[in-house]
Formats: structure tokens, sequence, C-alpha cells
């Protein structure tokens, strides 16, 4: 599982973004999210351009 942060996060929409630790940013839901707060450690899937499964580290 890849690592990264969100940068941001749409509450609004229920969407935001992923940074991967080589930069490349990659959207996820709300859905598929055990946390939407921003510049919180996460370990992610990836399926097509798409950040699923997303779990929050410490």
């Amino acid at each position: 599982m890849p690592l990264g942060r969100i940068a941001v996060y749409n509450d609004a929409d229920g969407v935001g973004i992923i940074t991967d630790e080589d930069g490349e940013r990659r959207p996820f839901s709300c859905m598929e999210t055990q946390t939407t707060r921003e510049g919180q450690r996460v370990a992610f899937e990836v399926i097509g351009a798409k950040a699923t499964n997303v779990v929050a580290i410490r």
C-alpha cells in the first residue's frame, strides 16, 4: 500500500486529493476513507487513477 497525505478535502462534495510520497496526486471519495483531515498521513490502494481503501496512519 502506498503512503501519502490528504492534501485537500472538500466537505461539500465529499471528495479530496491525496499526494503520495512521489508527489503524484490521486482523487478519493469520503466513502473510501477512515479520515478526511487535511495533512493526515494515510496508506491507500490505487485503482485506476483513484485512491481507495484509505487508512489513517499515526
